[in-house]
């Protein structure tokens, strides 16, 4: 879990958080990284984790994901859900388990009745922020700390949750879209 400076993030991204207003970004795959993002006064909360649902049984797979997302978030504290949108390259079976993935993630959270559920491409998720949108994980995981230094994360599927998060976080009131 970090704590940062809200103004730290606007400063790094050239954004506007949204006061008081908390977040869940969801990078689908086999290992899921989530990340609530909250702000709370001058500060954003980042907790953050993965989700291995490593296993040859795809059923097994959607029901670990279904139970993880049911138990272990609170629906009344969470005002978006931002889901990585499924990107197609070569593999149709891989395309198809994602999108399986985040559908499901919608559906629990539609079902926990938040209201705010937003499917965002890794891409558009990253160009917002600034960062390399077509670029390998790793070449964005770098960017990103060198932008927020004070964020010490090894793990790259984390990055693109937090990335999603503060995706949500961000106060589009004003701007042009």
């Amino acid at each position: 879990m970090l704590k940062l400076p809200i103004n730290t993030i606007e400063k790094a991204f050239n954004i506007s958080i949204k006061s008081d207003y908390t977040v869940i970004g969801v990078d689908t795959a086999s290992r899921t990284g989530i990340c609530l993002a909250k702000s709370i006064g001058k500060h954003i909360i980042l907790d953050y984790s993965f989700l291995d649902m490593s296993s040859k049984n795809k059923y097994h797979k959607y029901n670990t994901l279904i139970e993880y997302m049911n138990s272990n978030f609170n629906a009344s504290a969470i005002d978006c859900v931002v889901i990585e949108e499924t990107f197609f390259s070569r593999n149709a079976k891989a395309f198809q388990f994602l999108s399986r993935i985040g559908g499901m993630v919608y559906t629990v959270f539609y079902l926990k009745q938040v209201k705010d559920k937003q499917f965002i491409s890794a891409v558009q998720a990253r160009k917002t922020l600034g960062l390399p949108s077509i670029k390998k994980k790793e070449v964005v995981h770098k960017e990103f700390h060198k932008l927020i230094p004070n964020i010490k994360i090894t793990d790259v599927d984390i990055i693109d949750a937090i990335i999603l998060a503060i995706n949500g976080l961000i106060n589009k009131q004003g701007l042009l879209m």
